[in-house]
């Protein structure tokens, strides 16, 4: 499996073993790079060690990157300043702050050639500073400002999609509901979300709220059962939109077994389209519910991992998962 991936990935909640020591070790403001502390109530991602007054203990997170706490809905404090904390050239600076400022962040990248010194000396420091890629930070943060501005206005919309967030062993998902069932789930950092977000918005002719339910408590304890090998099918009920042809084809993908994989060609000979191979592709990775319309385990003929929007080391987390839990 792949222990890389995981060992990334760190969400330390209270309960959690490690929690008591890190909450200590911030308690005396005792500098960690190693860690992020967020803080449950205000929704502010800190840097271990922020001067500011101390969350009460049930009221804080860790986590080993900023970027997971960013994408799970944590925004920077403005305090000790977390993003740009150790940073000296002007340049990073300068960029780091226009990011921070922007309600659309992804502006900036357009307004840069990648040859410009300022955006590339960022997206070095932001690699090597914070273990991410500062494109998706800036997906990630447009998400953020899209749902949040959704949440916090009255909207002319009379229908709801309610969403919620989860954390997973290979980074923070989101999911939307609307009348009960799930129209959506994708990783936070995924370049399409926004898009996404917004055709769902326009075809359901509804705003979004962030709002716990029945449905979305039950998708989090199973993709928790999912994740620890526990489980393997899923009671939650999807709703997929997308033109006939795509239905078809995300209907044959709820067909091929977990811990197993299918071909491209396999899938498109399944609907008696062989020749529709690349439709199915294109149909695929339209899906807008991952892992619950199992897209990852279509593999390319001759073995190789392809077309995962969520990345291939996911996809090959997620089907080694399979494999090793299908085998007991």
């Amino acid at each position: 499996m792949n222990m890389k991936l995981q060992d990334r990935y760190d969400y330390i909640e209270p309960g959690d073993p490690k929690h008591e020591a890190l909450y200590e070790r911030m308690l005396k403001k005792e500098e960690m790079s190693e860690y992020y502390t967020g803080v449950t109530t205000t929704g502010i991602a800190c840097r271990f060690g922020c001067s500011a007054a101390p969350p009460q203990k049930d009221n804080t997170v860790f986590s080993k990157r900023l970027f997971d706490l960013i994408t799970f809905g944590f925004r920077e404090c403005k305090v000790c300043r977390p993003l740009t904390y150790g940073t000296e050239r002007d340049e990073v600076e300068t960029f780091a702050e226009l990011i921070l400022k922007a309600d659309h962040p992804e502006k900036y990248l357009k307004q840069v050639s990648p040859g410009d010194t300022s955006y590339r000396a960022a997206k070095r420091w932001f690699e090597q500073k914070h273990d991410g890629d500062l494109q998706k930070y800036m997906y990630v943060k447009r998400v953020n400002h899209l749902l949040k501005s959704e949440n916090n206005q009255d909207s002319e919309y009379t229908n709801i999609i309610t969403y919620q967030r989860y954390w997973t062993p290979i980074g923070v998902l989101i999911a939307c509901f609307y009348e009960g069932e799930c129209c959506l789930l994708e990783f936070m950092d995924r370049r399409a979300l926004e898009t996404e977000l917004l055709f769902l918005k326009r075809k359901l002719n509804a705003h979004f709220k962030k709002r716990a339910g029945g449905v979305s408590r039950q998708l989090g304890k199973e993709l928790k059962e999912y994740f620890t090998g526990e489980r393997q099918t899923f009671t939650v009920p999807v709703a997929s939109i997308g033109t006939a042809f795509q239905l078809q084809a995300w209907d044959a993908l709820k067909e091929i077994p977990y811990g197993t994989t299918r071909s491209y060609k396999g899938q498109a000979e399944h609907l008696g389209r062989p020749t529709a191979v690349r439709a199915v592709a294109n149909a695929n990775g339209k899906n807008r519910i991952c892992i619950l319309i199992p897209c990852h385990r279509v593999i390319g003929d001759n073995g190789d991992l392809r077309g995962y929007a969520g990345g291939l080391d996911r996809k090959q987390f997620l089907l080694e998962l399979e494999k090793s839990k299908g085998l007991q």
